[in-house]
């Protein structure tokens, strides 16, 4: 009878272990298939509404819950939703959630609020950002210095695209560093004219979370210049002072935030919009992480997938509010952090591995380096085309430099262009540059130049950036001559990053970031100690030579054996 009675028990238990109801159109009552509907802020199932509307979710809370649910938004689609939640108890079966509408008609009216609003509700995620590169896109000196000239004391010296371009040429920097100002004239703000606290604010909150699509068919081109990227900031006489935004989350309550759940913004191709490109005119190559990141392992399914979120936004390490009004916490999972770390000598150091080894053959001292690119989702290095890293080699005899033999020179962007060899002119010495140079006239005008930025290319001159997962190997030779044996032999190998060309910095006088961080990293060193073998006059190895002597002994000592018998 006991055991009758817990089956009957577990069986009740089982058929109330769930909430079942629809989710439907608010305005018009009609079913809405394909909505993801979980339970809010948990990491527990979640399930999709069939063409009914209806869903079954397989959780069985002790109280009564928040159930969200959104569908997907479709920018191709003229019908999308508004996320919301509704409540419901375990074993409840008419559970209703009510989406409403996202407004098609535009608001030509709209101003974008400033980042300090959403840092009322937002407040550790505003923090966050405050202190990342996005936050300073649109007061960024080194831009300033290269757009007109004015972002440094010596911003002025060198390269000004103002300067040496027709006039009300943009040079489109606004279009990615001011986002929230420059869509509403795409691609003709200028740099200096940045003028709306949104546009002052860079990549803000809103320069991310209004962008409703970028477009992979357009993958290349300049932000909403030709609109692969589309903001969306709908008109609504309902809700006037509503704040439409898309998120990665289906379950957040419909307020006076009315969010569309939109995967794309935690995909890569959210971050192409910006950081991949072309010159308009020509195709000249500009920034291409996206289609590095695409070519790359971590864009591969399985365990080892790894979107740009992944790294530069990772989750936090435990449960937290995402706003602060909600008045409840997210698990981890759900909470990204909003710094967008980049290159840092522990993220480099991390990413990317510098191997070094020595050997010695017929006079001649061989030295094998390696430069592994093991971590990064995108080439090494990457970014802008004035990033570069330095690969230089110090091969020394007794403290004397060893004349190199054989083997690559670093090239000519490993030095300023000032005359005589300054401390950090590597141009020239045994190693290898990484880098994307493009070359091409300024203005379409003069002579060809390298290297220009992308607005000015016409063609990529040299790449020998390292692919992410890939491998690069070169090989060194260092005469011995003279050189005898036991002579202390020192290899000093080490790989630097440089967040601009080294003339380039020297020319506007940088010598921190924009950011306050070094404008030099090294990212990996590896010193080597070795002792000479040494030649004898003839060439032949020392160790060589002791082995004839030995060998002449031998055949000695078996001859007068051999007499004796």
């Amino acid at each position: 009878m006991r055991w009758i009675l817990a089956l009957a028990l577990a069986g009740s238990s089982m058929a109330h272990a769930a909430i079942s109801g629809r989710v439907v159109d608010a305005g018009t009552d009609a079913p809405i298939a394909g909505a993801i509907v979980r339970q809010q802020a948990t990491e527990g199932p979640q399930t999709t509404t069939n063409a009914a509307g209806e869903f079954t979710l397989n959780i069985a809370p002790a109280d009564a819950v928040a159930i969200g649910a959104a569908r997907p938004y479709d920018h191709a689609s003229a019908l999308n939703y508004v996320s919301n939640i509704g409540f419901g108890s375990n074993g409840q079966t008419n559970v209703e959630i009510r989406l409403e509408r996202l407004p098609n008609a535009p608001n030509n009216a709209y101003t974008p609020a400033d980042a300090q609003l959403c840092g009322a509700c937002h407040g550790e995620q505003f923090e966050q950002w405050q202190s990342s590169r996005h936050a300073g896109a649109a007061v960024n000196p080194w831009v300033r210095d290269l757009f007109s000239g004015d972002g440094t004391p010596g911003g002025g010296a060198g390269y000004v695209f103002k300067t040496s371009h027709d006039p009300g040429e943009s040079g489109f920097c606004a279009s990615c560093h001011a986002p929230m100002q420059d869509v509403f004239t795409p691609g003709q703000l200028l740099f200096d004219a940045i003028s709306t606290q949104a546009g002052r604010d860079g990549v803000s909150c809103l320069g991310c979370h209004q962008q409703a699509n970028v477009d992979a068919a357009r993958i290349n081109g300049i932000a909403h210049v030709d609109g692969k990227v589309s903001y969306r900031f709908p008109s609504d006489s309902k809700h006037p002072t509503s704040l439409y935004v898309f998120g990665p989350l289906p379950d957040v309550e419909a307020s006076i935030m009315r969010n569309s759940y939109r995967p794309q913004i935690e995909q890569s191709i959210a971050c192409a919009g910006c950081h991949q490109y072309n010159r308009p005119d020509n195709g000249a190559p500009g920034q291409n992480t996206y289609a590095e990141w695409l070519g790359s392992p971590f864009a591969q399914p399985g365990p080892n997938f790894r979107t740009c979120q992944n790294c530069h936004m990772p989750n936090e390490s435990g449960p937290g509010p995402i706003a602060t009004t909600a008045g409840f916490d997210r698990p981890a999972s759900q909470r990204h952090r909003h710094t967008f770390i980049g290159s840092t000598p522990a993220t480099l150091s991390n990413a990317i591995l510098l191997r070094a080894s020595v050997s010695e053959t017929a006079g001649v001292l061989i030295v094998n380096a390696e430069v592994e690119n093991r971590g990064a989702g995108h080439s090494f290095p990457g970014g802008v085309s004035i990033r570069n890293a330095i690969l230089s080699l110090d091969v020394r005899a007794n403290g004397v430099p060893l004349p190199q033999q054989g083997g690559p020179v670093v090239p000519f962007y490993g030095s300023d262009d000032v005359p005589g060899t300054q401390p950090g002119d590597l141009a020239g010495l045994p190693g290898k540059g990484f880098a994307k140079v493009l070359e091409g006239r300024i203005n379409d005008q003069g002579a060809t130049v390298r290297p220009v930025l992308f607005i000015d290319a016409e063609r990529l001159a040299s790449d020998t950036v390292i692919p992410s997962g890939a491998t690069d190997r070169s090989t060194y030779a260092f005469s011995l001559a003279g050189v005898t044996a036991g002579t202390p032999i020192t290899v000093d190998a080490r790989l630097v990053y440089r967040r601009a060309f080294r003339a380039l910095a020297v020319t506007k006088g940088w010598t921190v970031t924009p950011s306050g961080g070094p404008i030099e990293i090294e990212v990996g060193r590896q010193q080597i100690s070795a002792v000479a073998q040494g030649t004898s006059a003839i060439g032949v190895p020392l160790l060589g030579r002791w082995a004839l002597v030995l060998l002449g002994l031998g055949v000695l000592l078996v001859g007068l054996w051999v007499t004796r018998r």
